[in-house]
């Protein structure tokens, strides 16, 4: 798997993605994400498994995507409003989420191109591999998620959200389409690395995972009896957005921890955990479905309702979206780092593969509610002259 140009120029590209200088404008910044994602993207397709160094490589460009990973998190903390949006804006993220995709597909390549290793001193470096090959599908997962996120608070953010209502619907059909296609094949390199081991290491969180979900059900089952009208439906969207955001700490906060003790920890995965990861994901789905009506509902009563009270309401549906989204993404995050440390992944690997197979499916299911809500918010806030 050795690439001497490429993993000569290795180091310098983590330098160079970890060292992005401030930018002048949001077009810049923009820009210039693309430019470095493009350069991380033609590293990751000049590898090849053929045995040689190949753990040097992955582990180096790795590095390189989780310094994209922190560069993506700093610039999208570091918008504020208000935001005036470009068409060479847009164009931006649809390059991002097409790069992001790219990438994706390189490590099904990858993961298929491992399962065909089959001389023994090839063997040797087999099992650092395979945890370099799993690291790898989850930190472009991560990247594919922030960038989403990113576009999301950009959109927020905009002041000429009205006169952009198209622009920025093609790229959010751009944007979901991608993610459900880079969740989809990282899912294909995560069940090739399954198959390959069965022996890795992992924690598992079932009683945090089981108040989660008993508090995902209950603002489930809150979202689903509301009923918007022209005089509450702001206050009511507000009350929401204050329970979703305590909901989103509480997966964060998991997540967090997760993520810390993966680092060295190691636990045997049951199918309690999968059960409760397949169930929070199933829940997701019921939220975004409330918002989707929710949002046809204001969309109905906009001629009607008072401008204050309409532009208060667009702007509590477009964070719940968000915060919606962000709660499904890191409990997906969450779920790829418990399986990559499962000590038994070998004889949990077909409930691995269903519980992987149930959240993929929700996960596009949600990723498409959301985005009908947020286009039917948009074009209320274009029609309405919001």
């Amino acid at each position: 798997m050795r690439n001497p140009r490429l993993h000569s120029h290795l180091p310098l590209l983590v330098m160079l993605v970890l060292t992005l200088p401030a930018q002048a404008s949001l077009t810049t910044d923009l820009q210039s994400m693309v430019t470095e994602l493009n350069v991380l993207n033609t590293g990751l397709s000049g590898i090849s498994i053929d045995g040689n160094d190949s753990c040097s490589e992955l582990g180096t460009l790795n590095a390189s995507i989780e310094g994209y990973i922190s560069s993506a998190e700093t610039l999208t903390s570091q918008l504020s409003a208000p935001l005036t949006l470009t068409t060479e804006d847009m164009g931006s993220l649809d390059d991002l989420s097409n790069l992001a995709r790219s990438m994706a597909s390189e490590t099904a390549r990858l993961s298929w191109e491992m399962r065909s290793i089959e001389d023994v001193q090839e063997l040797i470096e087999y099992r650092t591999a395979v945890s370099a090959m799993l690291r790898l599908s989850d930190d472009i997962g991560t990247m594919a998620d922030r960038i989403l996120e990113m576009a999301d608070r950009i959109l927020i953010m905009a002041d000429n959200i009205g006169t952009m209502a198209d622009r920025i619907l093609t790229t959010q059909n751009l944007l979901s389409s991608n993610i459900a296609l880079t969740q989809s094949t990282l899912l294909i390199t995560i069940n090739n690395m399954v198959l390959l081991s069965d022996s890795l290491s992992s924690i598992g969180y079932n009683l945090s995972l089981g108040l989660l979900n008993d508090e995902i059900r209950a603002l489930a089952d809150d979202m689903a009896e509301v009923v918007l009208t022209e005089t509450d439906m702001a206050s009511e969207l507000e009350v929401l957005e204050f329970t979703t955001s305590a909901v989103l700490n509480k997966a964060v906060d998991i997540y967090t921890t997760a993520l810390l003790t993966s680092q060295d920890a190691s636990h045997y995965i049951n199918g309690d955990t999968l059960t409760l990861l397949g169930d929070t994901s199933r829940f997701h789905q019921a939220l975004a479905d409330s918002l989707e009506k929710y949002a046809e509902t204001i969309e109905l009563l906009a001629p009607t309702t008072n401008s204050v009270v309409l532009a208060d309401a667009t702007a509590s549906m477009l964070r719940l979206t968000r915060d919606i989204g962000l709660v499904s993404d890191r409990i997906l995050e969450m779920t790829d780092k418990i399986i990559v440390m499962a000590d038994n992944i070998g004889i949990m690997a077909d409930r691995i593969i269903e519980t992987q197979n149930i959240q993929q499916t929700n996960v596009l299911l949600t990723q498409s509610s959301l985005l009908a809500a947020q286009g039917t918010v948009i074009t209320t806030i274009k029609n309405m002259g919001l």
